[in-house]
């Protein structure tokens, strides 16, 4: 079976790993400042790092940071799987669902900017399949813009890494995503004052006084595996654009069609998403991968519109992104001939 992700693991990350492991300092930070140093000065100098447990909780903690509660607005797109909507709904906060652009699949930004009210507290810019939303349209709002970058980690527009546009970023280390940290994590980026508030929150333990923390502070093993990946990921990135531009010659001959970049774009490639557009849908589409052992998805759940029951005729390009896309696989372990078996089933989609 060909799956849909695959995490990738070297000999180096198992071996930064073990000497964590051997040291006897599962959980003396260490590691972890390490880490979010390094994560930080990826970027630029003046960025701050905090590394957590899981992308989900980064979230949960900028948004305290923020202050956001009950009847706070946070805008967001309704393509996105299920975890902003959790943790703003946690917060007792209401989410404001936005539909995406047509031919990009990314958050429409004019929808953004006009769901913004006196309520809205901060908008989520979820940049989707290793590719950019265009978050500089928002340069002049005075609302914090949050950029979900869990997509993107390595990725650029307009010669600037996304993650670095908007007030605070975050991105997810699960097993699936640019960077794993051994399966779970999470960062929040900032150029912000006051991240050490953010930093003290995240585990509640050994503080002089008593306030609202959690247990979200993660391992110097975590942090090791993470950190040796984040040397890697250049790499990474080069081989999945190898493997796109082999699907890319693919697509020419089917009735498949990507979603739009922009320029200034330099993809993660993090997903490769097409729309079926012919006779074959998006189940036949599934079905004939599937007959081959190959995992081909829909590239979200479920919209999130859907979970709240909001009227379908407001998410218009949403409905049809969900109804005609499929993500293929793509990801630095895939091997040649694994590649070139997706490649000739791509052909075949009529």
């Amino acid at each position: 079976m060909i799956q849909h992700s695959r995490p990738t693991i070297r000999k180096n990350d198992l071996e930064s790993a073990l000497k964590v492991m051997i040291s006897d300092n599962l959980a003396t930070g260490d590691v972890i400042y390490e880490f979010e140093r390094a994560f930080a000065l990826s970027f630029d100098k003046s960025f701050s790092a905090v590394f957590v447990t899981t992308g989900t909780h980064a979230l949960e903690l900028i948004l305290r940071h923020l202050n956001i509660e009950s009847g706070d607005e946070v805008i967001m797109s309704s393509f996105l799987n299920v975890s902003p909507l959790q943790v703003v709904t946690s917060l007792g906060a209401k989410p404001v669902l936005v539909d995406i652009n047509e031919d990009s699949y990314q958050i429409c930004m004019d929808s953004v900017i006009n769901a913004i009210t006196d309520k809205t507290k901060a908008i989520i810019v979820s940049h989707m399949f290793g590719n950019a939303a265009l978050i500089d349209e928002l340069s002049d709002i005075k609302v914090p813009i949050i950029e979900d970058a869990s997509h993107v980690l390595g990725a650029k527009y307009r010669d600037k890494p996304l993650g670095s546009f908007g007030d605070y970023a975050y991105f997810s280390f699960s097993a699936t995503k640019m960077i794993t940290s051994g399966g779970a994590g999470g960062m929040i980026l900032t150029r912000k004052k006051g991240i050490d508030s953010i930093r003290d929150i995240r585990h509640y333990d050994k503080k002089d006084n008593f306030i609202r923390r959690f247990n979200y502070y993660p391992t110097d093993l975590q942090a090791s595996i993470g950190m040796e990946e984040l040397k890697n990921l250049s790499r990474m990135i080069s081989v999945r654009h190898d493997i796109a531009s082999f699907y890319d010659s693919a697509i020419l001959e089917s009735t498949l069609s990507k979603p739009a970049t922009h320029d200034g774009e330099e993809s993660s490639y993090y997903r490769y998403v097409c729309s079926t557009n012919g006779d074959m849908n998006i189940h036949d589409t599934i079905s004939m991968f599937e007959r081959q052992d190959i995992q081909v998805k829909r590239p979200i759940y479920k919209p999130l519109h859907q979970y709240l029951e909001l009227p379908k005729e407001d998410f218009i390009n949403t409905e049809n992104a969900y109804l005609k896309s499929v993500s293929i696989p793509i990801y630095p372990t895939l091997q040649k001939p694994e590649a070139e078996l997706i490649s000739k089933l791509i052909r075949r989609v009529r």
